[in-house]
């Protein structure tokens, strides 16, 4: 397989399409032809958000130059809007924020560190969780740290995040993605400013609204999306 290319100017999201990154679900009409897939994040009655959109960035990371357009959209937002400064250090939230925030470290020229991933104990039926492991990096008191992440979904799980890297002694400064896909947090979230290479809100369910429980009654739903990728795109040329 040969490495992807940016082309010059390139729109992000299509280079994500020729990676092979984006799960678009399948439909003749109204009638969804794949599954649903399963977001981060819960509903109402703890189950995970579903959605017809999935944006796989472990397709995109064995791609380097991929990854830097990334990076350089970012960093760019960054400069553009004045928070370039503001930060000394990125985090990177794993797997896919570990291969971006380094190479947005790389570009701006500052210091990385990323959190090793633990699974939690998750319920059968669920999509799994984790939580971060920090203690193979030292943070000065007060060091000034944008946090890196492949996807921003809909920030229920960002605040254990911020949580975890500020009993570090690190102070929190920055959000930063590849894509913020959240339907509801933009530029901030709790007073943090918020920056992706792409902004781009995608419609997000729970399991019980009428846009998606029948299909969601008949099984059409993918938990394990990451693993079960080939089938996706399979679903995608029928």
């Amino acid at each position: 397989m040969k490495p992807i290319i940016p082309l010059p100017g390139e729109d992000l999201l299509e280079l994500g399409k020729r990676c092979n990154a984006v799960y678009i679900c399948p439909k003749v009409g109204s009638e969804r032809k794949g599954p649903l897939v399963a977001y981060a994040g819960k509903d109402s009655r703890d189950r995970n958000l579903v959605g017809d959109i999935y944006f796989n960035f472990r397709r995109i990371e064995v791609h380097p130059e991929a990854v830097r357009a990334f990076a350089e959209a970012a960093c760019q937002k960054l400069r553009d809007q004045g928070l370039l400064d503001l930060f000394d250090t990125v985090c990177g939230i794993p797997q896919g924020g570990r291969t971006f925030g380094q190479m947005l470290a790389l570009v701006a020229g500052k210091r990385f560190a990323y959190a090793d991933k633990k699974p939690k104990p998750t319920e059968a039926g669920k999509k799994q969780e984790y939580t971060w492991d920090l203690s193979q990096f030292d943070f000065e008191p007060g060091e000034r740290v944008a946090i890196a992440e492949d996807v921003y979904n809909n920030f229920q799980n960002t605040d254990h995040t911020l949580a975890e890297i500020a009993a570090t002694g690190a102070q929190i400064v920055l959000l930063v993605g590849a894509l913020n896909r959240s339907p509801t947090y933009d530029t901030t979230y709790k007073g943090l400013p918020v920056v992706a290479s792409i902004r781009e809100a995608y419609p997000e369910y729970e399991q019980d609204d009428p846009a998606v429980a029948a299909d969601i009654a008949a099984g059409k739903l993918e938990l394990e999306v990451k693993k079960n990728w080939p089938r996706l795109c399979a679903a995608m040329e029928l």
